[in-house]
């Protein structure tokens, strides 16, 4: 005698890593919107292509933070240390860690300017009940991350003068699902022109544009002080001045 449920057939198994591997795929899309916020929009009129550090021993020191691990301040100071090479400097760099003395006690030629950059993040929120959605309708409706972060710049000569200190802050919004990359991917393919794509690597390719230039900037900057400040220490060129004979009046 027959019951009076069936029990469903299972799907083949063919189909059903198909239907996992679409779900992987759709949760992976990704669009990414970034927003300069404080300083990062300012106008620079440094050009990175042309020597403008040659005969300047720099020394960047990428400092490690609860929100900046060793292992991203080590890529952030290789970065570095590439664009300034590539403007004339002679650079070294570290990742001061507890424990650690710095290059800059024992180096026997002293740099000319000091480079510390920190990081931090400001806000994160992940958005819970848009998570559930998206969990729900398999990434139609896309989860949103939004955070921003905070790059503290100082910049000091050998003696520990303070010539420049800056904050840089940026907004990343990311949202993830198959609607919103579909949609975006199909826009940045047929429409939009390629520097304002949404999807692949964009927003932080411009992140990365605007802060290199303001760093830039601000080392230009700092040279150009640390050349004036200097300027007064120097000793005053001997003036010779004239043998006037002085005749008595008649």
């Amino acid at each position: 005698m027959n019951g009076s449920f069936t029990t469903a057939a299972p799907l083949p198994r063919g189909i059903a890593l198909c239907a996992l591997s679409l779900v992987v795929l759709a949760s992976s899309g990704c669009v990414t919107v970034y927003q300069p916020l404080v300083a990062l929009q300012r106008p620079v009129v440094v050009d990175p292509r042309l020597p403008n550090f040659e005969h300047t021993r720099v020394l960047l020191r990428c400092i490690p933070g609860d929100d900046f691990p060793a292992s991203d301040a080590e890529v952030l100071c290789r970065k570095l240390g590439t664009l300034f090479r590539n403007q004339g400097a002679t650079v070294e760099s570290e990742v001061p860690r507890n424990g650690r003395g710095s290059r800059l006690d024992d180096a026997a030629e002293k740099p000319d300017l000091v480079l510390d950059v920190r990081s931090r993040r400001l806000h994160y929120d992940d958005h819970p009940i848009l998570t559930v959605l998206s969990a729900l309708t398999l990434t139609l409706v896309p989860t949103i991350v939004d955070e921003s972060f905070e790059q503290a710049v100082a910049i000091r000569d050998a003696g520990g003068m303070l010539l420049v200190n800056d904050v840089m802050q940026a907004r990343f919004v990311r949202y993830s699902g198959v609607g919103v990359w579909s949609v975006n991917a199909v826009l940045d393919l047929l429409v939009r022109p390629d520097e304002d794509d949404l999807t692949g690597d964009t927003a932080s390719e411009d992140f990365s544009r605007d802060f290199y230039a303001q760093v830039s900037q601000l080392m230009v900057n700092a040279r150009i002080r640390s050349k004036v400040l200097h300027g007064f220490d120097e000793p005053a060129p001997d003036v010779l001045l004239p043998d006037l004979q002085l005749s008595s009046p008649p």
